[in-house]
């Protein structure tokens, strides 16, 4: 096993302070817009460049920390590499369109209306007459050109859970989105933060596997791909759903642990803070996550008598969550809190919805029993039509052509981590096996056990783990085993990590699959819109009443579509791309010639 050298411990503070800066980039920009929405200030076009000054002005002392006689060069080279990132993450952003299904139905809505004034701190948003709906309103078919009116799904909650999501539900993800919004006035860009994330944790990990050094630089940057490629995260990668930061935000605090562990400095612990304060405004669950996460963390320094850290991390971690909670988080912690008595308000709503969207087969089984299944099952839904349970389960590494098209599914609900991801846990627990009967008094394999306790609990305490957008963290069990055997050495072992490393690498490729499919939509809607600017005349859009996507109305606005309020009087109605919405046109939309992408995407289609 390769020892933490010199060049791996200076190569690791350079990673660090990388991360470090895009990190504060993203929380800066949190506690700005909280203060702001306290105070009674909206979202403007200042508060992304100013976090973005502080973070850098951290990000020097840093560097005149962590490095005696070089200090202004390294500052200065990653300072270089923070704004390519994030100016990268922008451009490329912008490029893409978010065709998921909660993106563009209440997440999408959320950013625009926080860019146009809405401060969720003082007001709650009325819900739209249009939008007010109840068991009996028609809706449309959702991906046909010429929409059918049916009947609402049976047991459709009153409460509109589109505004309950918008005015009750954390918001740290789209508030940051926002702020991009403000400043470059182009809705798709914030999705920025995505990328911006996932880049941070990339960075965190190659830092913490650079100061432990397992196994070289090569595999330490294939190890940490592993780690912040998770299959959740790349599949959100384009949209406006947050799972998949919930997904980095557990990565980093584990990154950030481990270095910790070995070393605590102040700029460790900031980033500590940095990574709880974002975390925990990113989703309900994200603050019982962390909370978890922390306690682990300080009962293994209890465990192991590292009493400095011990106290360090338990003032920094108090600090942190209470400012995430209060100020950050004041909405929608303490206005839940003011409003309703309840800090988790709107919970049970959505718990109600979860109900009607699980399988019938798994609606008399626990917890265990469903998410057994649904990581053994095909993906998407085509196992919920069993009759038995019995009936659900694969053989693993097994998988179909309609297993690959589910990539393309931000909301995929049965083995939602793709179809390679039972093989992965099937080889895990036989190289957890040969861990434990070969070095179970090896220290390695005692810290990797208590991690492994600590994301079992996180995973334990959630009602409907099946649905696996809802246990990202899943994802980290495999690695963990993984990581540990980089530590060890013996023959079997070598067999099972390289199986491991093979099949993780499938999943991760499996989860790049959905930007492929991205591309191919971000076409199509391209295309539309080509078509649209052709005719130069107005459309009339006509919304859902149930579950209406009006985040589509931005996407006409910015190609300079004009859009009317007249009733449709035409037989020329169309679906926008990859949406419930419907538009009508005066004229039949134009035949163009179509891109190379498009006609690619309909032979894909075709044959499927």
């Amino acid at each position: 096993m390769p020892g933490t050298s010199d060049a791996s411990k200076l190569k690791s503070k350079i990673y660090f302070i990388t991360a470090l800066g895009l990190l504060n980039i993203l929380s800066f920009t949190l506690l700005f817009c909280s203060l702001g929405f306290i105070s009674g200030i909206t979202i403007s076009i200042w508060q992304f460049p100013l976090a973005c000054l502080l973070a850098l002005a951290v990000n020097y002392f840093a560097a005149k920390y962590l490095f005696a006689n070089s200090s202004n060069q390294v500052f200065l080279k990653t300072s270089a590499v923070i704004i390519a990132f994030v100016a990268g993450s922008i451009f490329l952003s912008g490029k893409f369109y978010d065709v998921s299904f909660d993106g563009q139905w209440y997440h999408m809505e959320t950013v625009i209306q926080l860019k146009q004034g809405y401060n969720p701190a003082h007001q709650e948003l009325p819900i739209p007459a249009d939008e007010i709906w109840g068991n009996d309103f028609p809706v449309f078919c959702n991906g046909l050109i010429k929409p059918i009116p049916v009947s609402a799904k049976s047991g459709t909650p009153r409460v509109n859970l589109k505004y309950l999501n918008i005015n009750n539900l954390d918001k740290g993800t789209e508030v940051i989105e926002a702020a991009i919004y403000g400043l470059t006035n182009r809705i798709e860009t914030a999705k920025a933060v995505n990328v911006i994330m996932l880049l941070a944790t990339l960075m965190l990990c190659v830092s913490a596997l650079s100061r432990i050094n397992p196994s070289g630089p090569f595999k330490n940057w294939a190890l940490a791909a592993l780690f912040a490629f998770n299959p959740i995260t790349l599949v959100q990668l384009n949209s406006f759903c947050v799972d998949g930061n919930v997904a980095c935000s557990i990565v980093c605090l584990f990154a950030i642990a481990c270095m910790l562990f070995i070393d605590v400095n102040r700029y460790f612990l900031f980033a500590l803070a940095s990574a709880i304060t974002l975390a925990v405004t990113l989703k309900y669950t994200n603050l019982v996550y962390v909370v978890i996460c922390l306690a682990g963390f300080l009962l293994t320094l209890i465990i192991y008598k590292k009493k400095e850290i011990f106290k360090k991390t338990l003032v920094a971690g108090a600090i942190s969550v209470m400012t995430g909670v209060l100020c950050c988080g004041y909405h929608p912690y303490v206005t839940n809190y003011l409003r309703h008595r309840n800090i988790f308000y709107g919970l049970h709503d959505t718990r109600d919805e979860i109900k009607l969207l699980t399988p019938h087969l798994f609606l008399h089984l626990n917890r265990f029993e469903t998410l057994f299944l649904s990581l053994t099952s095909r993906t998407g839904w085509y196992s919920a039509d069993k009759s038995s349970a019995w009936q659900v389960p694969k053989i693993p590494f097994t998988f179909t052509m309609d297993d690959i098209h589910n990539a393309s599914d931000t909301m995929l609900k049965l083995s939602g981590m793709g179809p390679f991801f039972s093989g992965v846990l099937l080889v895990t627990l036989i190289l957890l096996t040969v861990l434990l009967i070969r070095f179970r008094k090896n220290n390695i394999i005692k810290y990797a056990l208590m991690a492994i306790l600590v994301i079992f609990a996180t995973i334990a305490i959630v009602p409907d783990p099946w649905w696996a957008r809802f246990v990202p963290q899943l994802w980290l069990f495999p690695l963990i085993v993984l990581l540990a055997a980089e530590f060890v050495s013996f023959r079997g072992v070598r067999l099972l990590k390289g199986i491991l490393y093979l099949s993780l690498v499938m999943s991760v490729a499996w989860g790049m699959m959905a930007i492929v499919f991205n591309v191919f939509s971000t076409a199509r809607v391209n295309y539309q819109m080509a078509q649209l600017k052709a005719l130069h005349q107005p459309v009339r859009m006509i919304y859902c009443r149930f579950e209406s996507f009006k985040s589509n109305r931005i996407r006409f606005a910015e190609d300079g579509i004009p859009v009317t309020d007249k009733e449709p009087v035409t037989p020329n109605l169309y679906n926008v791309e990859a949406s419930n919405t419907v538009f009508e046109t005066s004229v039949p939309l134009p035949d163009l010639p179509k891109p190379y992408l498009l006609r690619l995407s309909e032979r894909i289609k075709a044959k499927k």
